[in-house]
């Protein structure tokens, strides 16, 4: 599966490039060291960094949903923006061939972004553990974080089979067929 894998990064590799500068600045943020710079490495970390696990609730918990966050934040407008023309206001390349180019291009990236969401299993695992295992942060803390690291834990697992990729492809293509 781990070719699978890194097809489906560099396929996205906007998205994937995108997600790994968000991971570097969430490690430069919380002073964690980077061990193995680049994101688009031809390994299981492709479009992650490599990074020493966080120690501190907080930190654990913005290293596994921060940077993911970021890239659903901004590819979501992206996406939906090429999306939206494309499909409901009918752009195409006989009216008009430089939008209907512009709008794939933006259709592209958004997905990119969108497919590139999910922590590295490590990430999550590692949220899990510091959270409620270890309890390092306090209960109203662990309720506020339940859902986001809930789906942080699940969508790595479901990213590092490449579902996540497949499942949003077959729904783009699905809402342009059907």
């Amino acid at each position: 599966m781990t070719t699978l894998y890194i097809i489906t990064r560099i396929l996205t590799f906007p998205g994937a490039y995108l997600r790994g500068f968000w991971e570097q600045l969430t490690c430069r943020i919380l002073g964690l060291p980077v061990e193995v710079p680049g994101y688009l490495r031809i390994d299981e970390a492709c479009s992650h960094v490599e990074h020493t696990l966080a120690k501190k609730g907080f930190a654990s918990y913005l290293m596994a949903t921060g940077a993911g966050f970021m890239n659903f934040m901004s590819g979501l407008p992206i996406f939906l923006a090429g999306y939206m023309n494309l499909r409901y206001m009918g752009i195409t390349h006989h009216e008009s061939p430089g939008y209907f180019i512009f709008y794939i291009l933006m259709t592209y990236v958004g997905f990119s972004m969108l497919c590139n969401i999910f922590p590295l299993v490590e990430d999550a695992m590692n949220l899990f553990d510091v959270a409620y295992k270890q309890k390092k942060i306090n209960i109203i803390g662990r309720i506020i974080f339940a859902i986001p690291s809930a789906l942080a834990y699940v969508g790595s697992f479901l990213e590092k089979y490449s579902i996540t990729f497949i499942l949003l492809a077959a729904a783009v293509v699905l809402s342009f067929v059907l």
